[in-house]
């Protein structure tokens, strides 16, 4: 896609130090980070590279936040090194032990917040539906979000690459407007690499960013596309990060262990400083394309009549908003894929403008977007097509994708229609599978109130677990459960 060039996005460097660090090492952190900085900078003014190219940044724990604070205002470092927290809750104040609201952190003056990393997605565990809030009321706040996307192991050996990735993002920002999406950050992190000393070769790096800038263009649009910062973070060091930051659409890093040692952290922020004014071209457009489908199957569509009419429903009854907008870029994203979709606009463009006699000196900025609105139900009929073929990893039915795409659901409502769905193609596998002898109608009904109790039982018992008594909706009407 053909981005605004005159847009300069200030690269980013920004050291993650997770449960590491106290307040006094971080203070001491401060002292070896100040040295080093100073010692960088007069090498950068000598070679005529300006030091404010870079925009660096700090997340300590909690506990350290108002000793890094204090002690950057205390030195030189106040108006070159910003600091962050590693998370924040979703909610705005009240009788939540532990929880640190967005308020308190913009009254220490924290500038970034970090949303959605691996780690807490696995370990708390950090749900999709809690990040787009957070990101809200960080903006309310005025702070800077930076929301965690990227696939693990599992997903790159499968072959879905950035598809996963991308499918966390949409749950992040269904809930901003444009102008809120300028001001977020997006931080690509591949799991598997994380920790392990082991990066992706940089044009897959460079592949899967580009992938999610266009992701933004085509529900964005691509004045907001160009504004966004997209960094790489996964065992960056002072020896890769040279290569890495000069491939296209690289704005910066989010480094892990590497930040925790201040001189490392340092070469990091001058490798990053001076490959800021040195770039190289997009050399790739993309590299996975999950469900990858022809051009011939995409532009003509093999739907049955009752999947077309259900296809055709879901255009008309969807409104122009931004979560429909994102859910809809990502299925073209898993259709067709959005190079073929540019390319296509720039035929187009090119054919109106040799009918009208004009010179073609390229296309609006916003074509993805609009070409991908203005094709949503071929869109919505490729993807269901997609489904019923199986070519969508995770993706078991076609209502199952409907209401993970219906924002006006409740995430609780959401979940609930989903354990349904699941149980249903659940059962019509086992129906399949197995010589019961019984009429299907026979056989469903109690196979779904078994999978639906047994739902219910387990996330009875993860809040018994926790001391806690919560009433759940049981399927069985008498209430005593039980086949």
């Amino acid at each position: 896609m053909k981005y605004n060039d005159t847009v300069k996005r200030r690269p980013m460097v920004i050291g993650n130090w997770k449960m590491n660090l106290d307040h006094v090492q971080a203070r001491q952190w401060l002292l070896e980070y100040a040295s080093s900085n100073t010692a960088w900078q007069h090498r950068m003014e000598d070679a005529d590279v300006v030091v404010n190219h870079v925009e660096i940044g700090v997340l300590p724990s909690f506990t350290s936040l108002l000793a890094i604070r204090d002690m950057a205002r205390d030195t030189t470092l106040d108006p070159e090194l910003f600091f962050g927290a590693q998370n924040v809750s979703e909610l705005d104040a009240g009788a939540y032990t532990g929880d640190i609201s967005a308020q308190m952190l913009a009254a220490l003056g924290c500038r970034y917040v970090l949303l959605g990393h691996s780690e807490q997605r696995r370990y708390h565990p950090e749900d999709d539906d809690k990040i787009d809030r957070k990101m809200r009321v960080v903006l309310d706040r005025g702070m800077t979000p930076i929301v965690c996307i990227g696939e693990t192991k599992l997903g790159r050996e499968d072959g879905i690459g950035i598809d996963y990735a991308l499918n966390q993002l949409v749950s992040a920002v269904r809930l901003l407007s444009g102008e809120d999406m300028s001001r977020v950050i997006v931080a690509y992190e591949p799991v598997w690499s994380i920790g392990t000393g082991k990066t992706p070769d940089p044009s897959v790096i460079e592949s899967a960013l580009a992938d999610i800038r266009d992701f933004i263009n085509a529900t964005f649009g691509a004045d907001v596309a160009a504004k966004v910062r997209i960094l790489y973070g996964g065992s960056v060091n002072p020896g890769n990060a040279a290569e890495i930051i000069r491939r296209y659409g690289v704005d910066g890093f989010l480094v892990g262990g590497a930040s925790l040692d201040p001189a490392k952290f340092a070469e990091i922020c001058q490798l990053a400083a001076e490959a800021s004014v040195v770039r190289l071209r997009r050399s790739a457009h993309t590299i996975y394309r999950p469900g990858k489908r022809t051009v011939e199957e995409f532009t003509d569509s093999t739907l049955e009549a009752p999947h077309r009419m259900t296809a055709t429903k879901v255009a008309q009854n969807h409104p122009d908003a931004m979560a429909w907008r994102a859910a809809l870029a990502l299925a073209a994203y898993r259709t067709v894929g959005f190079q073929w979709l540019e390319e296509q606009a720039a035929i187009e463009l090119e054919d109106a403008a040799d009918a009208s006699g004009n010179t073609y000196v390229g296309f609006d900025a916003d074509v993805l977007r609009d070409m991908i609105w203005a094709n949503r139900l071929r869109i919505i009929e490729s993807m269901m097509k997609l489904i019923d073929e199986r070519r969508i990893r995770g993706m078991f039915s076609i209502r199952q994708w409907l209401i993970e795409c219906d924002d006006s659901l409740s995430a609780d409502r959401r979940d609930e229609l989903l354990a349904e769905e699941f149980a249903t193609v659940a059962c019509m596998r086992a129906y399949h599978e197995m010589d019961t002898g019984l009429e299907f109608e026979q056989f469903r009904k109690p196979f779904v109130a078994g999978y639906l109790l047994s739902d219910v039982d387990t996330k009875n018992r993860l809040w018994r677990v926790r001391g806690i008594d919560r009433k759940l909706h049981s399927p069985w009407k008498n209430g005593r459960g039980g086949l």
